[in-house]
């Protein structure tokens, strides 16, 4: 185990999965980033920010690599700090709480990372020229006096080297919509600017910044060439980094909302909106508010801008990353805009973790579904919307016509690619049954209405990120009922509101979904589909059958009036209910009766 040296004081920051962490991260036999290993053992908020394949998404834009030197404070697990020294960089880990940075000194064992216990005031004078400064999660807790703190940091940097400043934006979608504030378990407060303070020593003074107080802050630490980034749905786990630029495209809104999605993590954001979050964010992008809304900053920050061209490329507009998946499938799909007057942007796919592949196709563990290579080639962006655009459109309206109109556009595309065959046992698998078919392309199993683009007008869609693949085809019937549920699901999540009553499920939309379509897709859709798609877990996510069903149903069972699943229940009498849970003793007795009523 790499050694924790330096005497100080513990930081009082600990969630209570310290000690768990350490078990976890002494017995595992693959420490490195992404772990499939270390994923396994996500089994709460906590385990989930330590151990989720996600959490490293964040550092993809500074192009880490050999011959860097890398400065990360507040190193917690040494998250950041494995994905750097994974990447080849020369590491020094700063930790404030003894047992966590005994944890980052166990997942770093055996690579160039040295971990200090303590603050950046305990390192030695001779730690200084750094290349990049990580503070992630850690300028608001920097107490009363944040710019002398952003000085320290600012000392350690190399002349060239860069600063990335990654935090929750006081000012966030997320926190005008009921969100309870990230690290004092309540809404409104950071809106209120922060008028009573929580009594714990870890956030006795935490507060976040708006855009234009932190431009300030790194202003006056002499680091006026600044990039500001924008992570979905924050910087914790983010799906997606903007770049600023991206809001200056003439179709900001269609592409922002494309790479977004929805745009907070009811997982394990609680919050009080009833209503239509994507329709909001749309609206603040169109109003100019897109960076200054967003729900967190990665800001990049040097003292001059040829110092942050070197580190992060201008002309990339964003970065898409994958969902939770094995680590040998997970894919970063970059937009880049083009130099000149043409203004064309192109799209790569390319792997996070590009050492692990030894072929140029990763199959599946049981051979029947395999992924695309990710080698990087650039494809033309097919501008416009996609036809999950249309329909989420659509269904705010209440335009039945319009939306059964875009589902038989999308029924039109998959009749006209599918033939009739008689498929064998040999050939089938849970996305094909044997029997007589109408088979579709192994492909189009990514055939979803989000992966329609160009939707805007009378020319046919665009078929785009097609990147798994069934090697013997996939059945119509079942592709088209995959299409449905996630359709469903993304309207769900996103809180848009439909023609159908709010109780009613993602399940429920599905099957509405699937009779507006003019072809059959037989009996027990969901059944058939939930079978299926189990399987389709195993091999792309890892874990079993059995466990991935129940997290279907669960996701199945979701509707607009039980969204959030985080700290705060969701409006109507829950919102004022809300209050009342504040007090002492009233509020553990309104949590049970919560949950006994959503229990019935």
């Amino acid at each position: 185990m790499n050694p924790v040296s330096g005497p100080a004081s513990d930081r009082y920051w600990r969630d209570g999965s310290e000690d768990y962490l350490v078990n976890v991260l002494t017995s595992a036999a693959d420490r490195s980033t992404a772990s499939d290993e270390l994923a396994a053992h996500v089994v709460d908020w906590p385990t989930r920010y330590h151990f989720d394949r996600a959490r490293t998404n964040l550092l993809y834009p500074l192009g880490l690599g050999p011959g860097l030197r890398v400065l990360d404070i507040g190193a917690g697990s040494g998250v950041a700090a494995r994905a750097a020294a994974d990447s080849g960089a020369s590491v020094v880990a700063v930790e404030g709480d003894r047992r966590r940075a005994d944890a980052a000194a166990i997942r770093c064992a055996g690579l160039d990372v040295e971990v200090v216990h303590g603050t950046v005031s305990d390192l030695g004078s001779a730690q200084r020229d750094f290349d990049v400064v990580l503070c992630i999660g850690v300028l608001e807790y920097a107490g009363d006096d944040p710019a002398a703190f952003l000085n320290h940091l600012v000392d350690r940097l190399a002349p060239s080297g860069t600063l990335a400043v990654a935090i929750e934006n006081r000012f966030g979608l997320a926190y005008w919509l009921g969100v309870d504030e990230d690290h004092l378990a309540r809404p409104w407060v950071g809106l209120e600017g922060y008028p009573a303070q929580a009594t714990t020593r870890a956030t006795a003074n935490v507060r976040t910044y708006g855009r234009r107080d932190l431009t300030a802050l790194l202003d006056d630490a002499g680091l006026a060439a600044q990039r500001w980034l924008t992570p979905w749905p924050d910087y914790k786990l983010p799906t997606a980094i903007l770049a600023e630029a991206i809001h200056d495209q003439p179709d900001a809104v269609n592409l922002v909302d494309q790479l977004i999605g929805p745009p907070l993590d009811h997982s394990r954001m609680g919050g009080g909106f009833d209503g239509d979050e994507r329709a909001v964010l749309r609206g603040a992008v169109e109003g100019g508010l897109g960076v200054e809304m967003a729900n967190s900053f990665l800001v990049l920050a040097a003292r001059d801008s040829g110092a942050l061209e070197a580190r992060c490329d201008p002309n990339i507009l964003a970065w898409r990353f994958t969902g939770d998946r094995r680590k040998a499938y997970l894919r970063v799909r970059t937009v880049r805009q083009s130099q000149g007057d043409e203004g064309i942007r192109t799209i790569d796919r390319r792997s996070t973790h590009p050492a692990i592949h030894t072929s140029s196709t990763v199959v599946g563990t049981d051979g029947w579904l395999r992924i695309h290579p990710a080698d990087g080639t650039p494809e033309r962006y097919v501008p416009g919307p996609t036809l999950e655009q249309v329909a989420l459109e659509h269904l705010r309206n209440g335009d039945r016509r319009a939306l059964v109109n875009v589902l038989s556009r999308w029924a039109a595309i998959a009749e006209n690619a599918a033939i009739d065959r008689d498929v064998t046992d040999r050939e089938a698998h849970p996305y094909l049954p044997a029997g007589r078919r109408q088979v579709l392309p192994g492909n189009h199993l990514d055939l979803g209405l989000d992966n329609l683009a160009g939707a805007d007008g009378v020319e046919q869609p665009t078929f785009i990120d097609d990147e798994w693949e069934a090697i013997t085809g996939v059945d119509l019937q079942l592709t088209a009922i995959r299409a449905c549920w996630k359709l469903a699901t993304v309207s769900v999540n996103s809180g848009t509101r439909h023609l159908w009553a709010s109780s009613a499920s993602v399940d429920d939309l599905a099957v509405a979904f699937c009779d507006f379509l003019p072809l059959d897709v037989g009996a027990d859709p969901l059944d058939r589909f939930l079978k299926a798609e189990s399987e389709l877990r195993v091999v792309a996510l890892g874990g079993d059958a059995t466990t991935h069903a129940a997290q279907l149903r669960a996701a199945g069972r979701r509707s607009l009036q039980h969204r959030s699943v985080g700290t705060r229940p969701a409006g109507g009498l829950w919102g004022c209910l809300g209050c009342l849970r504040r007090l002492p003793r009233v509020g553990p007795l309104l949590a049970g009766l919560a949950r006994l009523i959503r229990r019935r």
